[in-house]
């Protein structure tokens, strides 16, 4: 279990300098991300439930019947992952514009940081 797990994308964003400019790369990078696990894991849910159905053999004694169940659960698990996924992109949204409401003094202030936050984090 040695393996790098980190995510690079996000590991490579310093949090130096203007922290509104690295909050929105932060928060773009992370919808970036989000959106590439959403993909992948509605991908994997019905590649899932599609192989674990269509064995032929009577797998630890199930017959067809129950191998549907049974897989319809295991993919179920993974649409509920992609689900939390999409919440997290959601949120990252919320990131950088909530730094902007808490941290700046005034709310024209935090208008003005928030849209050079978005327009910079597109970038």
């Amino acid at each position: 279990m040695g393996r790098d797990r980190r995510l690079d994308e996000l590991a490579r964003i310093e949090f130096t300098g203007s922290l509104g400019e690295a909050f929105g790369r932060y928060a773009h990078q992370l919808r970036e991300v989000s959106t590439r696990w959403d993909t992948e894991l509605g991908l994997a849910s019905t590649d899932v439930r599609a192989a674990l159905t269509s064995m032929r053999t009577r797998w630890l004694g199930l017959d067809a019947a129950a191998r549907r169940v049974k897989a319809r659960r295991v993919a179920r698990r993974l649409r509920r992952a992609q689900t939390l996924v999409a919440g997290l992109g959601k949120r990252a949204e919320q990131f950088p514009k909530e730094y902007a409401k808490q941290f700046l003094a005034s709310p024209e202030v935090a208008k003005a940081a928030t849209r050079a936050i978005e327009e910079g984090g597109r970038s």
